[in-house]
């Protein structure tokens, strides 16, 4: 065998030398593996230079933001793995080559691998290519096109003052509608891609099936609370910082998403509401707030003086530095409201800027106090007058001096009679002496009552003294 020229150029070495294997083709085996890593070096530069001058070209536009943001996560995969996956098979194949191994074998074997990948491509692969491309098309459409209809949607109803606050909640609403049709998407594309690999889905679907009835079952409150959900935040129904009443609860709205409400009431309690409890709400604040306040004065005043003074008070509070810029219209009379037990009662209405009608309520309650008060008008408190029918002694005698004489002659009787029981006298305690100013009780009234008849019927006989008497007598327990 004639030598190479490693071989002269090495001087002949000896067999199992390091020369040896060089110039046996181990030169050859390391000038692959450096042209390997050389080579992988220059493509995996050119290629990033080449994939970020794209994802700057996409990135230039929103519609194709989204797909500069993927391209630059696959940037690492395909500009370093995929690269040294290529060159590395290459230089390994071509190693065993100059090192004298077959590797007919592989070459088969990546040939035959070729040629079954492109049959399949060509029909079930492309099929599913085209099917996971579809399925990403449609995705981007949704993520496109719900945000800006529902956005649109919703600024047709509502001023431009509430654009930020219609912005947050279209953004609410769409990542909900976009995750739930985007998941159907791929699960559509899954299933299909499974039908095209001939795997049964059938047992798959009715897996499904079965888990959905059971998840159905035990999460019907939450399904409830977000479809309530969805309807509060489309409607506008309510938002955060309003002050509103609902399921019974009133409080500061301090934060709002699908599944629950949460409010602080006036005592600082959280109060956690899920949205399928709340069946009616009312909002207190919603673009607009009104001052309700009703003013009772005594029967006695003059009905136009008094509706005159407080309307004076509403354009008083209106012209205010302070609480004028809180208003919308001054606080005037509606109508004499009612009629009620103790006063004649006057309803005053205003409309200011949401959330201040509580410190303009109570304003306008302190200045109408001051107001009435200066003007001699009464504000009376509740209280009734009680009638005994006609021709009743008063309580309090008033009559001359001889009638009292007579009242107290006759109480000094009473005291003195006595009463037998068991045989023997018993104690009587006798009853006070009438006191014109002595508050007015159930019993007292009673007392009176009969010394004043006692006092008018002198003439009565013994027996009917007696009767009369025995209302006033208290019997003392016998002491045995």
């Amino acid at each position: 065998m004639e030598d190479s020229f490693l071989d002269k150029f090495l001087g002949h070495p000896s067999e199992g030398t390091f020369l040896a294997w060089l110039s046996d083709g181990g030169l050859w085996a390391l000038l692959i593996a450096i042209g390997a890593v050389v080579g992988w070096s220059i493509v995996r530069i050119i290629l990033r230079r080449g994939l970020r001058q794209a994802i700057r070209g996409l990135d230039q536009h929103d519609a194709t933001a989204d797909v500069g943001l993927a391209v630059q996560a696959a940037d690492s995969w395909i500009s370093n793995f995929f690269t040294a996956i290529v060159f590395g098979a290459a230089a390994v194949l071509g190693i065993l080559q100059v090192l004298g191994n077959n590797i007919d074998p592989a070459i088969n074997y990546l040939k035959d691998f070729g040629a079954a990948s492109f049959n399949w491509l060509v029909t079930d692969g492309l099929r599913i290519v085209l099917i996971l491309f579809l399925s990403w098309v449609l995705g981007r459409v949704t993520r496109r096109a719900i945000p800006r209809l529902l956005s649109s949607i919703m600024l047709t109803q509502a001023s431009a003052a509430d654009h930020d606050e219609i912005m947050k909640r279209s953004e609410t609403l769409s990542s909900v509608f976009v995750g739930a049709v985007v998941t159907l998407i791929y699960i559509s594309a899954l299933f299909m891609i499974l039908t095209e690999l001939s795997v049964p889905i059938g047992p798959v679907l009715g897996g499904f099936g079965i888990a959905g009835i059971a998840v159905g079952f035990g999460a019907q409150y939450l399904v409830r609370d977000l479809i309530a959900g969805i309807f509060i935040l489309a409607e506008n129904q309510y938002r955060t910082g309003d002050v509103v009443t609902v399921a019974g609860t009133s409080g500061l709205v301090e934060s709002i998403n699908l599944r629950r409400t949460v409010l602080r009431d006036l005592d600082g309690q959280v109060i956690v509401i899920p949205n399928g409890e709340i069946s009616v709400a009312f909002n207190k604040t919603k673009y607009w707030s009104r001052v309700n306040l009703d003013i009772g004065v005594a029967y006695k005043e003059d009905v136009d003086r008094v509706v005159e003074v407080l309307n004076e008070v509403g354009e008083e509070i209106a012209a205010d530095p302070y609480y004028g810029l809180m208003l919308i219209t001054p606080p005037q009379v509606l109508r004499l409201d009612a009629l009620d037990d103790s006063a004649v009662t006057f309803k005053m209405l205003g409309d200011c800027k949401p959330m201040k009608q509580w410190e303009i309520t109570g304003e306008m309650r302190r200045r109408i106090k001051i107001r009435l008060d200066n003007e001699g008008i009464e504000i009376p408190f509740p209280h009734q007058t009680v009638y005994w029918g006609e021709a009743q002694p008063p309580f309090r005698y008033e009559g001359t001096n001889e009638g009292k004489q007579e009242i107290t002659s006759a109480e000094s009787n009473l005291g003195t009679k006595s009463s037998t029981a068991k045989g023997g006298p018993t104690e009587t305690r006798t009853p006070d002496p009438i006191d014109a100013g002595a508050p007015i009780t159930p019993e007292r009234r009673e007392e009176l009552l009969a010394t004043i008849a006692l006092a008018t019927n002198a003439r009565m006989d013994e027996s009917d003294w007696d009767v009369r008497a025995r209302t006033l007598i208290v019997d003392l327990p016998d002491n045995e």
